[in-house]
């Protein structure tokens, strides 16, 4: 790719602002993965940058400087708000860094103020950044045949409590973010799309894993607990009974810019509602022989959260030392197996679980996660974590 700039020759400026001595240059990034998308403008006058940065513009303040926002390729014209992002100075050069990536396929506008960067430290702006400055750039969507699916969605289960708190989608590759709920929709068994059943601040809250592959679905927590006043005006997002399907559609674009190979649905039906503790004293323990690498498994009466199951718990020998091995849930998340590197020890050893594990409804083993006035029961183990003893055969 190339970098688009818009380049103003200086005639006019005051002697002493470096802007007088060559072309002020705006410019967009889209050489460098970690920073497609940002916008520079340099070289400006080092001091007057210092000066800005020292009167802590608000964020109103920066966007009348210099704005990002989306715009109409044919015509240019752009209604849309400016991107939120961050604003920094460097030397001489003034930078905005977009807090989403760009889309494939759209074209953005950058628009530069230099009166209203001298406006806001109350002094007159050189002839030559008296005007506006506007460039734009398109992040192209790149040749080659989409290649990226929808692995897995959890839970698995084809029933799920009508307080049923995430969900996670898994690709087999990194994905664009920002507009993530544009491409994930909940229908009801009539067609009809669920109104607002997901947080996401306006769009603003995406859940991703480091690498970008696994993207948390976050039921409102406030139309689930019942104290909240969106629980009271709108009820919970799912009904027990009901149907219900989880689609995931095939033009949202990964990290490289292209399609999802298809669309993905999830079909699920809604149970009663959870409020009942996690209990480690309710799970049933299978024991390796020892001086092999069998598996350890633990059995679970219900689903648990699958991302937490695969981090939550680790094993370890009487002495307290980390036993490293491979994790594996299956069963629709009632089954955790764990399958050691060295055979195991004809010793006693334990599974310490962290007792922020939950099960789908966001209960964990210390606390149900929504608690009324009169709740009984809502409290469970104090420790941090809990251990499951067993004995290699």
């Amino acid at each position: 790719m190339t970098v688009y700039t818009f380049a103003i020759v200086a005639s006019c400026a005051p002697r002493g602002d470096a802007a007088a001595r060559g072309p002020v240059t705006v410019a967009f990034d889209s050489t460098h993965a970690s920073r497609l998308g940002e916008v520079r403008v340099y070289p400006l006058n080092r001091e007057t940058l210092a000066e800005l940065e020292s009167a802590r513009p608000s964020a109103e303040d920066w966007q009348r400087i210099l704005s990002v926002r989306v715009t109409n390729a044919a015509s240019g014209d752009s209604a849309a708000l400016p991107l939120l992002g961050t604003y920094a100075v460097s030397a001489d050069t003034l930078r905005f860094r977009p807090r989403f990536s760009p889309a494939a396929g759209v074209t953005y506008a950058a628009r530069f103020d230099g009166s209203a960067l001298y406006r806001h430290i109350g002094r007159e702006p050189p002839a030559v950044l008296a005007r506006l400055t506007t460039t734009t750039w398109r992040h192209d969507v790149p040749a080659g045949v989409p290649s990226t699916v929808v692995r897995v969605i959890y839970p698995t289960a084809d029933v799920v409590p009508m307080n049923l708190l995430r969900m996670y989608v898994e690709f087999s590759a990194p994905m664009t973010s920002g507009r993530s709920y544009e491409f994930v929709k909940l229908y009801g068994e009539n067609g009809s799309l669920v109104d607002d059943p997901f947080f996401t601040a306006g769009d603003a809250v995406e859940l991703w894993d480091p690498d970008h592959t696994r993207l948390t679905i976050l039921f409102d927590p406030g139309r689930i607990k019942r104290d909240l006043k969106p629980h009271e005006e709108l009820g919970l997002p799912l009904r027990a009974g009901k149907r219900y399907r989880l689609v995931i559609d095939s033009t949202w674009r990964d990290a490289e810019g292209r399609p999802l190979v298809r669309s993905h649905v999830k079909e699920f039906r809604v149970g009663a509602q959870d409020r009942s503790l996690v209990r480690s004293t309710d799970w049933r323990v299978t024991a390796p022989r020892a001086g092999t690498n069998d598996s350890l498994v633990l059995t679970f009466p219900e689903p648990l959260d699958h991302a937490l199951l695969a981090r939550l718990l680790t094993v370890r020998d009487s002495s307290g030392a980390l036993i490293h091995g491979a994790i594996g849930v299956s069963e629709r998340e009632t089954r955790w197996a764990f399958a050691p590197r060295v055979a195991w020890k004809r010793m006693p050893h334990a599974v310490h679980v962290d007792t922020e594990l939950e099960d789908l409804a966001g209960n964990n083993l210390k606390k149900l996660f929504d608690v009324a006035p009169g709740d009984t029961g809502s409290t469970g183990v104090s420790a941090a974590v809990v251990r499951v003893p067993f004995q290699p055969r």
